[in-house]
């Protein structure tokens, strides 16, 4: 009976072993199983992310290439100049890491004109040129190769391949110049508060003062070496690349600053905002007439004193009112340049203003003076898809005009 028994207990034992060898293997094959799932898993989506980059980097370097082209094409008027800008730009961009290329024949000219329905559509080789589309590739037929996958190999991939297009035209726009006219315009360029520059011959009689400080707070501002002054000049270079354009904008003039009045002569009041240009009538605008009421405007208001705090929603508000009044064209591309020397305050937050504007419809591009870069004004150009420009000085302010003019009216439309 013993015997039996310990028969049948060592069978059992054995038998149990067995079962457990056999749960234990299954258990590796499936551990094994999900971890190879896991891995595919991890593979695929680093990949996919991978993938989503390029289209990324593809899409911005597509843009870039139709926009440098329209740009080209209605400055020059040259059609070899339109294609080498867009083959040029697109290679100023990177792809995995790599600059980014195409071919002359990926770059179509056309005219672009939009329908009673909002949408733009694109005639290929329809005379007058007025825009340019970019067709680019990655792999396939593309001057670029296909992108290599971290885990091709796993995946069974043979590189990716993906493609974009990009339309850019020029556009009727609208402008305001958003101009502050505070106090502290009548400043000099070295950056410090309450720092005139010397020899001012548009000083009044110093005998209407206490002090020589009120004097030259009091005064209109150096006609050369104030900040007003040099914006001045950067204002011209802009009214003067404008008027290159085929199309030049129609623009208007808002000034802006607190209401105010003067302690002394001339004792002048101040109201915040002021339209000092009218957004000229679309059916009768004449660049040379708009142009010269702008300079006239500027100077007029260059030879009386400036006062007041950076109220700058207050200004924008404003402009954006004329963009949206009577007077504008409802296809328009409507276009703020913000410009300011100083930091806001006594007013409401400017991103309030700015998403304001975005709702409807109008960009807002910043350019500041003297004052770092500014996080706010960052904020008001991305919220509105604008650009941001802080300058430090003259050569500065200068150039952001410049490039404002020049490319302005050219919007992508696919």
């Amino acid at each position: 009976m013993k015997k039996e028994l310990a028969k049948k207990s060592g069978s059992m034992v054995r038998t149990t072993e067995n079962a457990v060898r056999q749960r234990s293997g299954a258990a590796h094959v499936l551990i094994a199983l999900m971890l190879f799932g896991f891995a595919m898993t991890v593979a695929f989506s680093i990949d996919f992310a991978y993938m989503q980059l390029i289209r990324t980097e593809l899409r911005t370097a597509t843009d870039a290439a139709a926009k440098a082209g329209a740009e080209a094409l209605m400055r020059t008027k040259n059609t070899s100049a339109a294609i080498d800008a867009a083959v040029q730009y697109a290679s100023l961009n990177k792809v995995a890491g790599r600059s980014f290329q195409i071919s002359r024949s990926d770059v179509l000219l056309g005219q672009a004109t939009v329908g009673s329905d909002g949408l733009w559509r694109f005639n290929d080789g329809q005379l007058p040129y007025n825009s340019v589309r970019v067709n680019s590739r990655v792999g396939g037929t593309g001057v670029f190769g296909s992108v290599p996958l971290f885990f091709q190999k796993l995946t069974g991939g043979n590189g990716f391949k993906t493609s974009s297009r990009a339309t850019a035209a020029q556009q009727s726009v609208e402008i305001v110049l958003c101009i502050d006219r505070s106090a502290s315009m009548s400043y000099n360029m070295v950056g410090i508060d309450y720092r005139f520059s010397a020899g001012n011959p548009l000083l009044y009689a110093n005998s209407y003062y206490p002090t020589a400080l009120w004097r030259n707070i009091c005064s209109p501002p150096h006609p050369t070496q104030s900040r007003w002054a040099v914006l001045r000049s950067a204002i011209d270079q802009f009214l003067t690349e404008a008027g290159k354009l085929t199309n030049p904008p129609r623009t208007a003039v808002v000034t802006w600053s607190s209401d105010y009045k003067l302690e002394y002569y001339p004792f002048s009041t101040y109201t915040t905002t002021s339209t000092d240009v009218s957004l000229p009538s679309a059916s009768s605008s004449n660049w040379t007439a708009n142009s010269n009421s702008i300079q006239m405007a500027l100077t007029n208001l260059g030879n009386k004193p400036l006062a007041g705090a950076t109220r700058l929603s207050d200004g924008l508000d404003r402009a954006v009112q004329v963009l949206t009044g009577t007077g504008s064209q409802v296809q328009s591309n409507k276009v703020v340049i913000l410009i300011t020397d100083g930091m806001w305050g006594e007013c409401r937050d400017p991103q309030l203003a700015a998403q304001d504007a975005a709702a409807l419809g109008v960009t807002v591009h910043c350019v500041s003076m003297l004052t770092g870069t500014q996080d706010i004004l960052t904020k008001v150009a991305n919220l509105t898809g604008g650009r941001y420009y802080p300058t430090a000085d003259s050569t500065g302010l200068q150039t952001a005009f410049r490039e404002l003019a020049q490319t302005i009216p050219i919007v992508l439309t696919e």
